[in-house]
């Protein structure tokens, strides 16, 4: 269900956090025992499934225990082991406080005893722990089991997503110290709009207007950004702009773009199994896109050389596209392309990759977080125009500054693709644009 957008304002909130939300558990050694006893009692340790339990029973069985072992409660400790066993019920157990925080963007577990959280790229320690170890494995195992996949010693790193909200990414005991790590990504938006970004003062209205057309218009984009800044997010909102006429391809290797659109097909890339045998990669993907009939491909995220090569390679072929790749700015976001070009194509001379990546790419997007205000800030927007003497020509539209506010520099009132525009019928004009654009 789509929450409403007020109470996930924190992700873009323009103030920093003065005292950041640390959850507790509260519950004292003694508990925590008598929680434990409790699950094997009645059968709902974290290595099977927990089913509803009817509550005059549970505090029956509470009484019995503390009796048993020789502990007095008084009511609130009652109510304290009440409320704890509740929350076991819900869908990621003693996690779930922290997946309801608004202001939490990523939950990050070394081990049974060290739960930390992220909020606007800072990270504080939590007083959440799992009873014991044993307890904690089986709880991941769980939660793996629920989006879908799994982990194992021969493979050891996986990836899944529970309900279109939450990433799942799990690294097996074997292979780190301490763990198994378990690193939860949260995803604030059941479903977002270019409106809600406005309104989380992303950017404003006039730079979102320009994006749109670029979309509409057929120009391939790419969101470059640091980990957490909100690429795939606005890959989304900017998605919503595509006509309802054309045909869409999503490729991803966790399902996390999800478009309301009534001609899209989504493909899911796969890791080889046990055997070896199953692997299903980007490249093969995107090139199995070509024969699909679409009208416009949204790739996750570049990670790798074929990847990159077989995007720009559709692109340059006539397909629009979108795509997000991790990068420090605009500028790193081109270095990046060659360097993964160069590695498919390695007999290839420099000026030919940089010709492949000026066909195929019109719009470099650049989003971090400003350092000043702790919120999400569309940095830079710029066009990729053209080769010239063996460079590749870059007109910048839009440059963030932080003057006391956020403040978007427009910095060219002309865009290379203004008959782009106009082909498509889209009216847009950059020289009416004040020099100086701010959010409401």
């Amino acid at each position: 269900m789509e929450r409403d957008w007020r109470s996930i304002k924190q992700e873009f909130d323009d103030e920093i956090v003065k005292e950041p939300v640390v959850v507790k558990s509260g519950l004292s050694s003694a508990l925590s025992y008598i929680i434990k006893e409790i699950r094997i009692e009645i059968g709902k340790d974290y290595s099977k499934d927990q089913e509803e339990y009817k509550q005059n029973d549970s505090c029956d069985l509470i009484d019995t225990i503390s009796i048993r072992h020789g502990f007095e409660l008084s009511s609130f400790e009652r109510d304290e082991i009440l409320e704890q066993l509740e929350k076991e019920q819900k869908p990621f157990g003693i996690l779930q406080t922290l997946i309801d925080s608004p202001e939490i963007s990523d939950i990050i577990v070394t081990d049974f005893d060290d739960v930390c959280v992220q909020q606007k790229r800072k990270n504080y320690k939590t007083d959440i722990t799992f009873p014991n170890k044993e307890s904690y494995i089986n709880y991941v195992e769980r939660l793996l089991q629920k989006a879908g996949t799994t982990y194992s010693t021969a493979h050891p790193i996986t990836d899944g997503m529970i309900g279109g909200l939450v990433r799942v990414h799990a690294v097996h005991q074997t292979i780190c110290e301490k763990g198994p790590y378990l690193t939860l990504r949260i995803n604030r938006f059941s479903k977002v709009k270019i409106d809600n970004l406005i309104r989380y003062e992303l950017a404003p209205k006039e730079i979102f207007d320009y994006l749109s057309v670029a979309v509409k218009s057929g120009l391939t984009i790419f969101v470059a950004g640091e980990v957490g800044t909100g690429k795939t997010t606005l890959i989304r909102a900017l998605a919503a702009c595509i006509f309802k006429e054309e045909s869409i391809l999503v490729i991803e290797d966790t399902p996390e773009i999800d478009l309301e659109h009534p001609h899209v097909r989504y493909l899911r890339v796969r890791e080889a199994n046990a055997d070896n045998a199953g692997l299903i990669s980007p490249a093969e993907c995107i090139r199995a896109g070509m024969r699909m009939a679409m009208n416009r491909i949204i790739f996750g995220e570049i990670r790798d050389a074929r990847a990159a090569e077989a995007f720009i390679d559709v692109c340059a072929s006539g397909h629009p596209g979108m795509s997000t790749i991790h990068a420090k700015s605009a500028s790193d976001a081109i270095s990046r392309l060659e360097l993964f070009l160069g590695r498919a194509q390695k007999m290839v001379a420099n000026n030919i990759l940089k010709e492949q990546i000026a066909s195929a790419v019109q719009i470099i997007v650049h989003i971090d977080i400003c350092h000043n205000s702790g919120a999400r800030r569309i940095m830079d927007v710029r066009e990729i125009t053209s080769m010239s003497d063996d460079v590749i020509q870059q007109r910048e539209i839009f440059k963030y500054v932080y003057k006391n506010k956020p403040t978007w520099q427009v910095l060219s009132n002309v865009s290379s693709f203004e008959e782009d525009f106009k082909k498509k019928k889209l009216n847009l004009s950059l020289r009416t644009l004040k020099n100086e654009l701010t959010v409401d």
